[in-house]
């Protein structure tokens, strides 16, 4: 199986950190946040979801087997943080 090459992307758009996850430069998925110190935590998510749902890509499958490792202190947002399902749709 031919494993996915994923890109991040990270914007500022109206005091928000938008974090992307882009394969081809289409957008798979988006979430915001407040703190720039949540972007990671943001792209950590994506990745994660990405691989769970079946995603073929060494860096989310990679993100999976890290979250293991990692204290859940760490792997929690400081701010707030706008999840994919709270982001709005453009074009619907």
């Amino acid at each position: 199986m031919v494993k996915e090459r994923l890109e991040t992307r990270v914007t500022t758009i109206d005091g928000r950190f938008h974090c992307r996850l882009l394969r081809n430069d289409k957008v798979l998925n988006e979430m915001a946040c407040a703190l720039k110190q949540d972007i990671g935590y943001c792209i950590k998510y994506m990745l994660r979801m990405y691989d769970k749902l079946g995603g073929t890509s060494l860096m989310a499958d990679a993100s999976r087997h890290r979250q293991k490792a990692e204290s859940t202190q760490q792997s929690l947002p400081k701010g707030k943080v706008w999840y994919p399902s709270q982001m709005p749709v453009k074009g619907k």
